[in-house]
């Protein structure tokens, strides 16, 4: 696919004139590119934000929903693979942090451009979600409520409006069905740098949890614990970008 077409991956992307880095995002679980809308703003120079749509949501609603994290990464590392033309750094939210990892392994695997950064937020390593209790096989109003008590972030009327709850929840059921079915394949681990961050009252994640990741690389690991709760760093872009400008002495 060519960066001068339309990419229905980067649906809400800027182009920046003097690019030093760009920066993936990918959402968590129900989640869209529309979460790291507010991330385009304010950016320290060079840096450029890139929020990743995932099939079958907001604007690519209506297309087959993915159904699991490994098999989903050689079409979104086709799709991004024109946009790989600088520097790039890969950050994921939750789920997305699964999918941010398993991209920049099979980049790495295939010799294709690889990452930076890999930044993790409010996620468990590769393999721990697995171990906790399944909850996708459940009822739609029993699903919703159990995913609202364990991870929150879920509004009001998804589950009080039945017609926004068909919309939404099947979004959010088949992500679930993804985490849930993750199995990291054996493999050489990555040797870009990871940060993770957790936020403080986060209680699906603890900050030990996300000590995990640095099993996933050679490369130098850090966390951080921010204020709020299991979506704690989509409050935060400005320290998370600041961050990795600062690193890339881009200010």
């Amino acid at each position: 696919m060519s960066d001068l077409m339309p990419n229905p991956w980067l649906p809400n992307r800027r182009r920046a004139t003097d690019t030093v880095l760009r920066v993936f995002c990918f959402p968590h679980a129900g989640g869209a590119a529309s979460a790291f809308r507010t991330w385009q703003q304010h950016l320290p120079y060079g840096l450029e934000v890139c929020p990743v749509q995932l099939p079958g949501r907001e604007s690519r609603f209506g297309e087959p929903l993915p159904t699991g994290v490994v098999d989903l990464v050689p079409d979104l590392a086709e799709a991004l693979l024109p946009a790989l033309d600088v520097p790039f750094a890969l950050l994921g939210n939750s789920m997305g942090a699964l999918v941010a990892y398993e991209l920049a392994r099979h980049l790495r695997r295939d010799h294709l451009p690889s990452p930076t950064r890999l930044v993790v937020a409010g996620a468990k390593p590769p393999g721990g979600a697995a171990r906790m209790p399944a909850l996708s096989h459940l009822p739609d109003l029993e699903f919703g409520r159990a995913m609202q008590a364990r991870h929150g972030g879920i509004p009001a009327e998804v589950l009080d409006d039945p017609q926004i709850a068909e919309i939404y929840l099947p979004v959010l059921r088949a992500d679930m069905a993804m985490v849930e079915g993750y199995v990291p394949e054996p493999g050489p681990p990555l040797t870009c740098p990871v940060s993770a961050y957790v936020g403080a009252g986060d209680t699906v994640s603890s900050a030990e949890d996300v000590d995990g990741w640095a099993a996933v690389t050679t490369g130098r690991f850090d966390r951080r614990i921010l204020p709020g709760d299991h979506f704690a760093v989509l409050s935060h872009a400005e320290l998370v970008l600041g961050r990795l400008a600062d690193e890339l002495a881009l200010r």
